[in-house]
């Protein structure tokens, strides 16, 4: 991705962030910071599966792992304006990307930092965990 084009999308989160957390009633706002602290973790997650289980690049790594950690935001809001009383809240889903997008980047550092390999022979019933970190 180009230089220019990895500033635009860190502009665009940025925007995505400012925007979730811009209400004003305190409980929106703890609701909003609960929805970024949730899908950080499921972008994180995103991230990591697909840093060991994919040959993607980094880039793509990160897309794919935020998209996937926004899914269980998408789904919850879908859920929530079928109910009676209750809508669809765009703020609420920004806080879900934005977290997701942020997990994914975290994560990423951190394993192209640190790579962590399971290793299990059936003949020798070992399982031999290797943890190296990278200075």
């Amino acid at each position: 991705m180009k230089y220019q084009t990895k500033r635009t999308f860190l502009w665009i989160f940025i925007l995505l962030i400012f925007l979730s957390i811009s209400n004003n009633t305190v409980f929106s706002a703890d609701n909003t910071l609960l929805h970024f602290g949730v899908s950080s973790v499921f972008g994180a997650a995103g991230e990591s599966f697909l840093h060991y289980k994919t040959n993607l690049k980094t880039s793509g790594r990160i897309i794919l792992g935020t998209a996937l950690g926004s899914i269980p935001g998408l789904v919850k809001e879908l859920i929530d304006s079928m109910k009676k009383g209750n809508h669809f809240s765009g703020t609420d889903l920004a806080a879900d990307i934005a977290g997701a997008f942020i997990g994914a980047l975290v994560a990423n550092i951190v394993n192209n930092k640190i790579q962590i390999k399971i290793k299990k022979t059936n003949h020798d019933k070992t399982v031999t965990l290797s943890l190296s970190f990278q200075f």
